[in-house]
């Protein structure tokens, strides 16, 4: 009995014995759980960060890399520092162009050759329709500036309403704006080809209503006879712009409010170039109806308007609209010039 009770009791103790080992058993740390997490799933783990590079790598190359590219055409501009318009047609025109380009952007891209619309904006507005569309080369684009050239390009007419509005403007005006807008395809090292818009406006400086206009070394031949040319002189036309524009054989409508129309003046093979411009005019006076129109000084206020362009033979009426909507007024000393023409 002493014996089974004290066996009872020696199990009983070694049973609580290993009970309480069993309780005390240490946990596992977090550590090692990580450890042992990433060495049973780490595979996982690498699929789930290739799949997150990749979807962040593909958002950066197709919708993260257009709308950068996008923003920086956007925000580029053009300086224009020759702009010839030469061999002018009724339906046609020839344009060379040469224009820096700014770009603040870090990116250097390539642009395509693209055809471009150009239009006439005024006050902010574009107007309702282009004047030409006009074929934009291919261009490195470099940082800070890039050249864009165009030589001697053959531009077809898309509005000539559009186009007279722009050359009255031009004449008129201290500067113009004007834009160009079309499709491109841009290049950027290996990253794919997208396509963006331009849509660049441009102010530059223009022919500000022909101010300093003059007439020097103007002679009288009084012994010409009527209907022949009796007037002559040097006509000056300062142009304060990069511009160049060839007109043609130009005629002129010479008025004063006295007599009214009192003559006219020929100008032949006319292109105004930058800087200042002097020609040789011929004019056909109306001696009876000039004499009319000097004051008491020997002074003779005359109005001077544009009537015909003829180019090849052909009337450029854009630039007749535009000279017949700028009038010019010039004084004369009559009494000087009869006195240098004796």
């Amino acid at each position: 009995m002493n014996y089974f009770s004290a066996s009872h009791s020696s199990d009983k103790a070694a049973e609580q014995e290993q009970i309480e080992q069993v309780g005390i058993a240490p946990q596992l740390k977090f550590r090692e759980k990580v450890k042992r997490h990433c060495a049973r799933w780490w595979w996982l783990h690498a699929l789930v960060f290739c799949a997150g590079t990749l979807i962040v790598t593909l958002c950066l190359i197709y919708v993260g890399f257009p709308r950068i590219a996008q923003s920086g055409v956007d925000a580029s501009t053009m300086e224009f520092t020759s702009l010839q318009f030469l061999d002018p047609a009724p339906d046609a025109i020839t344009i060379t162009q040469s224009a820096i380009l700014h770009n603040g952007d870090i990116f250097t891209p390539t642009l395509d050759a693209f055809n471009a619309s150009l239009y006439l904006v005024t006050n902010g507005t574009f107007g309702p329709a282009p004047i030409a569309t006009l074929t934009i080369p291919s261009v490195h684009v470099l940082h800070p500036t890039s050249s864009v050239n165009i030589t001697q390009q053959r531009v077809k007419i898309s509005d000539l309403d559009e186009l007279t509005d722009y050359a009255i403007q031009v004449l008129a005006r201290e500067n113009v704006t004007t834009a160009l807008t079309g499709e491109a395809r841009l290049h950027e090292g290996r990253l794919p080809i997208i396509n963006i818009h331009y849509n660049s406006s441009t102010t530059y400086k223009t022919l500000n209503g022909l101010k300093g206009f003059n007439i020097m070394g103007v002679k009288l031949n009084l012994t010409a006879l009527a209907g022949e040319p009796n007037l002559y002189g040097s006509l000056i036309i300062p142009n304060p712009s990069c511009l160049t524009v060839a007109l043609g054989n130009v005629t002129l409508s010479l008025s004063t409010e006295t007599s009214g129309v009192v003559g006219n003046a020929t100008l032949s093979n006319l292109t105004i170039s930058p800087g200042s411009n002097i020609f040789p005019m011929v004019s056909i006076l109306n001696e009876t109806k000039a004499l009319a129109s000097v004051d008491k000084n020997g002074l003779m206020n005359v109005l001077i308007t544009g009537t015909s362009v003829v180019y090849n033979n052909q009337h450029i009426t854009y630039y007749e609209r535009a000279l017949a909507n700028n009038i010019l007024s010039l004084q004369l000393n009559v009494t000087q010039i009869l006195a240098d023409s004796a």
